[in-house]
């Protein structure tokens, strides 16, 4: 019988920026570099369709 993993689930969006916004706490640095990278692809797996940008009058 073949060992079976369980998904990691992926986390919705609200936490995603929670931890991109903590994240940015954090002195500068190829590790905050990697991690920001890795969230922000989260974050591309949590937001339905193409991104968008809105911009304030």
């Amino acid at each position: 019988m073949a060992h079976q993993t369980n998904p990691v689930p992926v986390p919705c969006r609200d936490e995603v920026n929670a931890r991109i916004r903590a994240l940015m706490d954090q002195p500068a640095g190829e590790d905050r570099t990697r991690e920001y990278a890795r969230l922000l692809a989260l974050w591309a797996a949590t937001t339905p369709g193409p991104a968008t940008l809105v911009t304030a009058a």
